[in-house]
């Protein structure tokens, strides 16, 4: 591995020139580049903290722990950032993020299940996870539960119970995911459920 400036390259994730050449670069240090790079996620340039999330995710596992601290941060941009570049490791940042859905701070479950909800577009393994979110006190929370459940359709078939339980939700925004997870899923139990409504 050749010997690089961390700093250096993260500033110039700023150019596009050799923007993937700086990424790659950045990739082959690895776990070694994430605090830096968790950092550069505050960057007031746009380009730098995109480019930041991009060569988070394709760390990949050992970036998944450093990324999920920063769901806390002040700023959502950076708690958004942080949660696309999560979801986009996929399966192997399943059991952490399941692990942040019990977090106190609304904010760290709200984006732990923004990125299972993206990751459930491949993989059925959420799908527990999703169902324990629609009970959350947050209605972001239970949204975006739904939302995920959706993304998994027919295979979420285990989530019907949960999700017509849900119907009777408080908020029309999470009813409405909930109707849409249900004709996704479209199971006749999910069938009949809708028809009724």
């Amino acid at each position: 591995m050749e010997d690089y400036d961390i700093d250096e390259l993260i500033e110039q994730l700023e150019y596009d020139e050799d923007r993937e050449a700086t990424i790659a670069a950045l990739v082959e240090i690895g776990e070694p580049a994430v605090p830096d790079l968790i950092a550069a996620l505050e960057n007031v340039i746009w380009d730098v903290c995109d480019g930041a999330a991009d060569a988070l995710a394709r760390i990949g596992a050992p970036a998944v722990s450093a990324l999920i601290d920063t769901f806390a941060h002040e700023f959502r941009h950076v708690a958004l950032n942080a949660s696309d570049a999560v979801a986009r490791i996929g399966e192997p940042a399943v059991p952490a993020l399941v692990e942040a859905l019990n977090d106190t701070y609304d904010p760290v479950r709200e984006y732990a299940v923004r990125a299972l909800s993206t990751i459930a577009l491949s993989t059925q393994t959420v799908v527990p996870a999703l169902i324990r979110a629609l009970g959350d006190d947050e209605v972001d929370i239970r949204t975006y539960a739904a939302v995920g459940l959706a993304n998994v359709g027919e295979a979420a078939s285990d989530a019907v119970p949960a999700l017509i339980a849900t119907l009777t939700d408080e908020s029309d925004r999470v009813r409405e995911h909930v109707a849409f997870a249900l004709s996704e899923i479209g199971t006749p139990e999910a069938e009949k459920a809708l028809s009724e409504l």
